[in-house]
């Protein structure tokens, strides 16, 4: 072990704190835990120091009550330069404004996996409590604040949750007290563990993938081979017992006490696989250990294959309150989208109706505008026309008849001033205003116990989706807006925009009842417009007649 050991980070770790024994129930429990949280047998724990302190503990300890607490791996060599190990170890992790992110479950390393390489872990207890969950890509990413009443945050990734047996959350923490690093480990992948994964080759050749095992050889064939040994050998090989490779009895291997010997006995009470030496002269040849009973390991093997087996009950209980409530949760899922959907139209059926009435007193004020417009300009362009028709007057009438003219030019102009008068103009203001808003509120969230959640249980869709990646994704799928509002809002944002400096050019929606309502100021409000059109076009006549 002394390779592991070599560097300044690992003499930190020697002088301060001490390693658990490799024979020791924890170690055996952590080992596991990784080969678990890996998912490779093959993992093999080298050392292991314990790094907690009684602050810590005792901070984690008061922060933590009565919260669900969970196993967390960090990989040590991806930790930042505010989080270094050392300080890590005596003082905790430092922490953002924005958080940090904890994984549990499935440990997926930096580097490909590769034999004999030494990779190091912290294994830390997080206090996730009760946890909001948000999707693991939404746009709050490295912003994330906790909200009031939640301890953690879940981030929901769909991708990871859609691999099968793989078991994967991450969790954003903001509290230095909820973490407490417990141990530095190191360990590495042994192959040798997960041999029986792989096709072995021929014993014979060494070149083809063995098909067939003999049990009186022990010997494992390729198809060439055994045709070669066994068909061909003689009379006495050709009667020997040939079995299919996957059918190969597994070999128990040898004692890590005596390289050199064969597991062959297991203890009922260490739970430990021995050899013959081992009881002969060695762990349990003395003392408490000498009695304890020893069996077959091959017998043990078959006994824990087939207690395997066995449903437990005390799981299956628990397997089916979890079933139990995610349908509940499945339940509420289904009724908040119903729910949504149901304001969410409301809230368009308000917005249709408030543009209707922001177009009807637009178009009053319009009225108004466009009528004294019109005027005006009407008034302005009969002078237009007069003057206009003087001049031509002038270029092609003789003197005498000019004269004339010009009498009857001064009568015509002097009633234009005594009857048509300046119209006074309507006041119109920019007055439109928006008056109170629109607002989605809820009731707080309640959390229920184990009763009330027993009781509802009549209220639950059996037909509900339990525990699929689809409904999990459901939690946190966007609420939807409907096709048709979709179009109604882009219509509305499309139309309702200034076009030449005319004013808003406002959406009619296409509802009989409206229409109805608002056909006579269309009306007249077209009138008007048409009114324009032909005067002018009598400008146009007059421009030409005068050019003539």
């Amino acid at each position: 072990m002394s390779n592991y050991t070599n560097i300044p980070q690992h003499n930190f770790l020697n002088k301060q704190y001490s390693r658990l024994s490799p024979n020791s129930t924890e170690w055996a429990r952590i080992e596991y835990l990784l080969q678990l949280s890996s998912g490779y047998t093959s993992a093999t724990v080298k050392n292991i120091w314990t790094i907690t302190n009684p602050h810590m503990t005792q901070t984690f300890e008061k922060a933590s009550k009565g919260l669900l607490t969970l196993d967390s791996w960090l990989e040590i060599s991806l930790l930042d330069e505010n989080n270094r190990m050392e300080k890590v170890c005596t003082k905790g992790f430092e922490f953002p404004q924005t958080g940090l992110r904890f994984p549990t479950g499935h440990i997926k390393l930096s580097d490909n996996i590769q034999p004999g390489k030494v990779y190091e872990l912290l294994l830390l207890k997080i206090a996730v409590g009760k946890s909001y969950c948000l999707p693991d890509k939404t746009s709050m990413k490295d912003k994330y604040k906790l909200i009031q009443g939640f301890d953690s945050i879940y981030l929901f990734n769909e991708d990871e949750d859609s691999m099968t047996g793989t078991f994967k959350h991450d969790y954003v923490l903001f509290d230095n007290g909820k973490v407490l690093p417990c141990y530095v480990i190191q360990f590495e992948f042994d192959q040798k563990k997960e041999d029986n994964l792989n096709s072995p080759f021929c014993d014979i050749c060494n070149d083809n993938t063995a098909t067939v095992y003999c049990k009186a050889d022990e010997m494992n064939l390729c198809y060439d081979c055994d045709e070669e040994h066994h068909l061909k050998g003689g009379k006495l090989v050709s009667k020997h017992q040939r079995i299919p490779i996957n059918e190969k009895p597994k070999t128990f291997g040898n004692c890590q006490q005596h390289s050199d010997q064969k597991l062959e006995l297991f203890c009922t009470i260490d739970r430990t696989p021995l050899c013959l030496y081992c009881k002969i002269g060695g762990s349990h040849s003395s003392g408490e250990s000498a009695n304890h009973p020893l069996v077959k390991i091959s017998d043990a093997y078959m006994k824990s294959l087939v207690e395997s087996k066995d449903i437990d009950p005390l799981i299956e209980k628990r397997k089916n309150q979890l079933a139990e409530y995610l349908q509940q949760i499945d339940y509420s899922i289904k009724e908040v989208n119903k729910n949504a959907s149901i304001i969410e139209g409301r809230i368009y059926q308000v917005l249709q109706d408030a543009l209707l009435q922001l177009q009807e007193e637009t178009q009053k004020k319009m009225s108004y505008l466009v009528g004294d417009q019109l005027e005006l300009k009407r008034q302005y362009d009969q002078i237009q026309w007069l003057e206009s028709f003087l001049k031509y007057q002038q270029e092609v009438l003789t003197p005498a008849d000019y004269l004339n003219a010009w009498s009857r030019h001064i009568g015509l102009r002097n009633e234009i001033l005594n009857i048509s008068n300046v119209p006074q103009l309507t006041i119109v203001e920019p007055d439109l205003r928006l008056e109170g808003k629109i607002s989605v509120v809820s009731d707080s969230v309640q959390f229920k116990d184990t009763k009330e959640q027993q009781d509802e249980q009549d209220f639950i869709d059996q037909n509900s989706l339990i525990g699929t990646t689809r409904f999990r994704s459901n939690i946190f799928g966007k609420h939807q807006v409907s096709d048709k509002n979709q179009k109604l809002m882009k219509t509305l944002i499309q139309q309702n925009v200034q076009k030449d400096g005319q004013g808003p050019q406002l959406l009619l929606l296409q509802q009989k009842q409206k229409q109805q309502q608002q056909a006579q100021p269309s009306r007249v409000f077209q009138q008007l417009q048409n009114d324009t059109i032909q005067e002018s076009q009598i400008d146009s006549q007059n421009s030409s007649f005068a050019q003539q």
